[in-house]
């Protein structure tokens, strides 16, 4: 009953005072004479699956490629630590020299054909200086420890080098089922506590810790200190160091 509730008085906010729109988020992704043959080739790897994170990866994907084209002109390198099953390095294959880095292949990456590495991200078999910007889309707030990490991409980003970093806001889900293990009312308790609870669920893989769910930037910039926060985007309507949908950072 109670989420019955906060469902319809969130429904009901919402109608009030809807999301913003984003000129830069919103904006309708330039397309490349690849992106018809890359979509099909997205649908085909997939298959069947009705998991809507999974269906939408590509499209969103080419939303990520409008932001990274915003920020960063000329020859691009662009390097998405923790890529997932590579439909993001397909959406920028068009107009950037795209590779991921991942501690394992993903079978539908394997199918796209994709350029991947495989390495831990603390050590990541590149030059210093190599990439223009770097991708850590959904992938933050995954990992035990963030410094050795945020050390290395910086290490391998060229100077002034963008870092566009996507995670859930922890105020954003306070009372709605938490983006990764759809429990409501998770994140209302400490990072120790949420984790017996969905071990307890079943969810006791390695691939499924989730180490942090961020309350604001300045908690995210402390983590990621060899990079200074350029731009907070943000559709929402509350203060954006609080409620964002991705935050721009650049190399020191």
């Amino acid at each position: 009953m109670c989420g019955v509730v906060i469902q319809f008085a969130r429904r009901l906010f919402r109608a009030v005072l809807p999301r913003l729109k984003h000129p830069l988020l919103d904006r309708t992704p330039g397309r490349y004479p690849e992106d018809d043959d890359n979509a099909r080739r997205y649908r085909a790897a997939i298959g069947e699956t009705t998991d809507p994170f999974v269906l939408a990866r590509y499209e969103e994907g080419t939303r990520w490629r409008e932001v990274v084209r915003h920020y960063v002109s000329g020859s691009v390198r662009v390097l998405d630590v923790g890529g997932g099953n590579g439909a993001i390095e397909l959406a920028m294959s068009p107009f950037a020299f795209a590779v991921s880095v991942e501690t394992l292949w993903n079978p539908i990456a394997r199918e796209l054909g994709v350029r991947r590495v495989i390495a831990r991200a603390e050590a990541m078999p590149f030059r210093e200086e190599s990439f223009d910007a770097l991708l850590l889309l959904d992938t933050i707030e995954h990992f035990h420890d963030v410094a050795p990490i945020s050390a290395e991409m910086a290490r391998v980003a060229r100077h002034d080098a963008v870092l566009l970093v996507t995670t859930p806001p922890r105020l954003r889900w306070l009372l709605r089922p938490d983006p990764h293990f759809a429990i409501r009312g998770l994140l209302l308790l400490p990072s120790s506590l949420q984790r017996r609870i969905v071990e307890r669920r079943g969810y006791r893989g390695s691939d499924h810790f989730v180490d942090r769910i961020y309350w604001s930037i300045p908690q995210l910039s402390r983590r990621l200190r060899e990079f200074e926060v350029k731009e907070v985007l943000s559709r929402g309507r509350g203060p954006k160091r609080w409620v964002w949908d991705a935050v721009v950072f650049r190399r020191r």
